[in-house]
C-alpha cells in the first residue's frame, strides 16, 4: 500500500466515522427534546399538585 492509498483509506474511514457520529448526535438531540418536554410536563404536574395541596385561603385563626 503506497502513501496515496493509505491517505484515501484513512479519509474513507474518517468520513464513515463522521457519518456515524452525525447519526448519534441526531439521535441524542431527539432524545434531549423528548426529555425536555417530559421535564416541562412533570414540572407542571408538580406545580398543580402543590397548588391543590395549598389552596389560597387564610388559615382559620385569621
Amino acid at each position: 500500500m503506497d502513501f496515496e492509498e493509505k491517505i484515501e483509506t484513512d479519509l474513507a474511514y474518517m468520513q464513515n466515522k463522521v457519518a456515524e457520529l452525525d447519526q448519534i448526535v441526531a439521535e441524542l438531540q431527539t432524545q434531549v427534546i423528548r426529555l425536555e418536554k417530559q421535564n416541562e410536563f412533570l414540572n407542571r404536574k408538580i406545580e398543580d399538585l402543590d397548588t391543590e395541596a395549598r389552596p389560597n385561603r387564610k388559615p382559620p385563626h385569621y
